[in-house]
């Protein structure tokens, strides 16, 4: 018997999960109307949930019917041409359904947020839309962080390519901040503690007359967004110009990045002594 019971649970169950997941498609349809650009291809695609007294409602608009909705996105994309739409979960209950959503630029930025309420006409379609606008929603802390390390990594991401592919300290040092420490490791002929882009100029030429460097492999970015820290770890190949030899080493580089400026760096090499040596070797 209690088997029995407990298939006709499951049966109630799975019957519940198919009519939410039912309720729940054109929400979605709905959805990628928004994320739709092509205003042709976003009307078909609205008039297979949209009927022609379905309404929608928020602070901007009111309006009835597929191709006003449709007016609604195009003009809503005239003034975000980069607006991107993000929904968290659904709350169904019979013909309704909820959810909170925000749009963000492409740089993450947050641009509005807000909750919308669909009712349902049974059939797959919706009848109505209301959306309220939240005024007072900021990004979350982990989006703060997220938003904040894509930045910091394109700073960085800038400074290792003026260094090592376009050479262009002009742009490099467009940020950098002023005052700025470079630590080198001591046990190296260009060794010390440089503050300011001059003194970093300095030490670039310096260390320019020890070797002859290319990238052996590119850069992996880590970040820790919360202490405003980049670290880069890639592999260099030098030629000791003193000797001929060459070298492959990895070295993983840490950078404080505040504000869109580089305010410290410090290099770890694989084997500082041997580089050193290296460095310093004669024919």
């Amino acid at each position: 018997m209690r088997k029995i019971y407990f298939i006709c649970f499951l049966f109630i169950l799975n019957n519940a999960f198919a009519q939410k997941k039912e309720k729940l498609n054109p929400i979605a349809v709905y959805e990628k109307v928004w994320q739709e650009r092509n205003s042709d291809a976003r009307l078909k695609l609205i008039k297979t949930i949209w009927l022609d007294d379905s309404t929608f409602e928020d602070p901007s608009a009111s309006i009835k019917g597929s191709v006003a909705l449709n007016n609604v996105i195009n003009e809503f994309y005239k003034k975000n041409p980069d607006a991107i739409l993000t929904s968290g979960s659904k709350v169904v209950k019979d013909n309704y359904v909820t959810w909170d959503w925000k749009i963000l630029d492409s740089k993450n930025k947050l641009i509005m947020a807000g909750r919308d309420f669909a009712r349902l006409n049974g059939k797959g379609q919706v009848s109505k839309i209301i959306g309220f606008w939240d005024k007072e929603v900021t990004l979350s802390e982990a989006e703060i962080l997220q938003n904040l390390e894509i930045d910091n990594y394109k700073v960085v991401a800038k400074y290792y390519e003026c260094l090592f592919k376009t050479k262009d300290l002009n742009a490099m040092a467009t940020i950098i901040e002023e005052g700025a420490i470079y630590n080198q490791a001591e046990g190296l002929p260009y060794g010390g503690r440089y503050v300011g882009f001059s003194e970093w100029t300095k030490m670039y030429a310096k260390s320019a007359e020890f070797f002859d460097l290319e990238i052996e492999k590119e850069p992996a970015y880590f970040s820790d967004a919360s202490k405003n820290e980049v670290i880069l770890y890639f592999t260099i190949k030098c030629k000791s110009k003193k000797s001929g030899k060459t070298l492959s080493m990895p070295i993983s580089e840490h950078f404080d990045v505040k504000n869109g400026k580089i305010t410290a760096i410090r290099p770890f090499y694989f084997d500082t002594k041997q580089f050193a040596e290296f460095l310093k070797s004669k024919k």
